[in-house]
């Protein structure tokens, strides 16, 4: 009996053997002792398989509500920085232009502005000034004052007609008054630097003298704060007319001495016809007649005629001489 089952035993073990190994996943080898090792299935046994990699992907998820999808919502939101246009720079130079011509032409206004309103204040403020050419009394204290001042005689016309500095130094001295003058010396006087004045040391001579100065302020009265006429020698042409000499150091007008000269064969009819005035102008209009007595010749540079004397009202209030015009022949 033990026979038959040790006989079953050897049966099923010879079929096990003889049954080909399905595993396919690693071969299972039978290592016999003193068996030599195989190295090629040595080295395949001992290689591990390497790792697959797989890489994850967001899917969007669609919602779906009441059974119906409503949108893709993304499984992560990335924020992305929205990119701004860049600004264009703007152009102020037009701009800046506009307000310097502004600026400028505002400027221009206000100075003109400024000039007119000084002209009609000036305009304004006379004492004559009418808007139209208006005549004036001959006989006013107004026009006689000013034709006092420009009027001159028959000697003074034959030493000097011209309208110039000698002149206006002459008609300035005119003007001082006798409280400007005082008693003097000869002390730095030239006898030769106008002729025929000199300043002898004589018991009948005294000489007098005012301030250089007081020269200055008649011809500003006379002529205007502008005038610029240097301090010179008081005298017409080379006559016994002024006589009054600049000594600088002195800083005074001395008078000199000289002989009397005969009496002129000439003579002068002069008369004040007519006198206007227009804004801040006074003219005056004289006649001249020169005549020659003893049937003498008068001079070529004595001419009778019409002369005009113009006056204008200044800053200060004062009626200041502008010039002296021939108009008109006889």
């Amino acid at each position: 009996m033990n026979n038959g089952v040790a006989q079953n035993n050897n049966a099923q073990n010879n079929n096990s053997q003889n049954k080909p190994n399905t595993n396919t996943t690693a071969p299972v080898e039978s290592i016999m002792p003193n068996q030599p090792v195989n190295p090629q299935l040595q080295q395949q046994a001992n290689t591990r398989p390497e790792p697959v990699i797989t890489q994850s992907v967001n899917v969007p998820v669609t919602q779906i509500v009441n059974g119906q999808p409503i949108g893709i919502i993304p499984q992560q939101k990335t924020e992305q920085t929205p990119v701004e246009a860049p600004k264009k720079k703007k152009n102020f130079v037009p701009l800046l232009l506009v307000l310097v011509i502004i600026l400028i032409g505002i400027i221009i206004f206000l100075v003109q502005k400024n000039k007119a309103d000084v002209s009609r204040l000036k305009f304004e403020c006379s004492p004559v000034g009418y808007k139209e050419e208006a005549k004036l009394d001959l006989s006013s204290t107004l026009v006689q004052d000013l034709y006092s001042k420009v009027k001159t005689n028959i000697k003074e016309d034959l030493a000097s007609v011209e309208f110039n500095d000698s002149m206006k130094l002459y008609l300035a001295f005119r003007q001082l008054g006798q409280d400007k003058i005082y008693a003097s010396n000869c002390n730095l006087f030239s006898n030769t630097a106008m002729e025929p004045y000199t300043c002898p040391d004589l018991v009948q001579f005294a000489p007098m003298a005012f301030k250089e100065e007081t020269m200055q302020l008649e011809l500003k009265k006379l002529f205007g704060e502008d005038v610029n006429i240097a301090n010179n020698n008081v005298q017409l042409g080379n006559s016994c007319i002024g006589g009054y000499q600049y000594i600088a150091e002195r800083g005074e007008y001395v008078k000199g001495y000289c002989e009397e000269q005969p009496a002129t064969i000439f003579r002068a009819e002069k008369k004040l016809t007519e006198v206007k005035s227009y804004g801040n102008y006074i003219t005056l209009t004289e006649d001249v007649k020169y005549i020659g007595n003893q049937d003498a010749t008068v001079p070529d540079y004595l001419v009778s005629g019409t002369y005009v004397y113009t006056f204008k009202l200044d800053t200060n209030y004062n009626y200041i001489y502008i010039n002296k015009e021939y108009v008109e022949k006889y």
